[in-house]
């Protein structure tokens, strides 16, 4: 029996940072400690915060909220969760139902978005139009717009001074490999632990807590602590993201060469410190359409919407 590096109980999982084994009860102290360590390191929390917890039922987005419920009271800062319904068939609302249950449990308030209310279309109605007019825009692609634009807006107005993601190590090295790959500089430069670095009145900076936690150990940790995660099925649309085959080949790689995000991650940050030292903030423009902040004179979201025959 393999047994913990700092006592004798059973081992549950190998921390690559401390070179050791833990047990339930050290692994779940190790997990906690590190992220409350960024929070307080990168001062991505203040005491008198209103934070918007961004969730949607996955264990990474209801780690991060029991994470952060638990740490209030000591932080001395406020919380609340939004999600968004996207209106997929069979999965938006088994999800939603399962995330108000997990919020009751945690006696947090749940403020739920949708589609169809706020944009004027379920993504399932915006698919078919999108494959009628031969996918020039994947799915994903106009959900995330919409998620985005929808989460910064209810945040803003139901008084938030942060809005808190799910977003771990591996997300953020996904997401930068494509941005790297469609040279999309300005979302590189955008991106990193708060987005402070583009200014707008209406911008809600966005936290990432969970930045340097890999997956897998935050899937550990939910396991370990019994969170209730909505675990019974993908977003059938995930099939059309770019995202989806480079998850899969960072995961092989990552098991041939270990410590392969990480420096993914390394090398993001250095672009970032360089490129931001140069360029300095960004203030970002407002849409003329909505009024919402957009680097461009129409912000993606009016964009989609005029391209999927949504009236704006």
């Amino acid at each position: 029996m393999i047994t913990c590096g700092f006592c004798s109980k059973r081992a549950v999982a190998h921390s690559p940072y401390l070179h050791a084994y833990l047990c339930k009860d050290h692994f779940i102290s190790y997990y906690e400690e590190r992220v409350k360590l960024t929070i307080k390191k990168f001062n991505l929390i203040k005491p008198g915060d209103r934070v918007a917890v961004a969730v949607s039922g996955g264990k990474d987005s209801l780690t991060m909220l029991y994470l952060l419920t638990k740490f209030s009271g000591n932080m001395k800062y406020e919380l609340f969760a939004i999600t968004i319904d996207e209106g997929i068939k069979g999965y938006s609302d088994v999800r939603v139902m399962n995330l108000k249950k997990n919020a009751g449990k945690m006696g947090i308030e749940l403020y739920v978005t949708s589609f169809k209310e706020e944009i004027g279309m379920s993504l399932d109605e915006a698919t078919e139009v999108l494959k009628k007019r031969g996918f020039e825009y994947k799915p994903c692609t106009v959900c995330g717009v919409f998620r985005r634009y929808l989460m910064n807006k209810t945040a803003r107005e139901l008084g938030a001074t942060k809005l808190a993601t799910g977003h771990n190590l591996d997300d953020e090295a996904q997401v930068f490999l494509m941005n790297a790959l469609r040279g999309a500089l300005p979302n590189i430069i955008r991106e990193g632990l708060i987005t402070e670095y583009a200014l707008h009145e209406k911008m809600v900076p966005r936290i990432k807590p969970l930045y340097f936690i890999p997956e897998k150990e935050t899937l550990i940790y939910s396991k370990l602590i019994g969170l209730d995660v909505f675990l019974e099925a993908e977003c059938p649309y995930v099939i059309y993201s770019m995202r989806h085959p480079l998850r899969h080949w960072l995961n092989k790689l990552e098991w041939k060469t270990p410590y392969t995000k990480y420096k993914v991650i390394a090398t993001k940050e250095l672009i970032l410190s360089l490129l931001r030292d140069k360029r300095g903030r960004e203030h970002i423009g407002t849409c003329k359409v909505c009024g919402e902040p957009s680097s461009t004179y129409i912000c993606k979201t009016c964009f989609y919407k005029g391209y999927l025959g949504i009236k704006i």
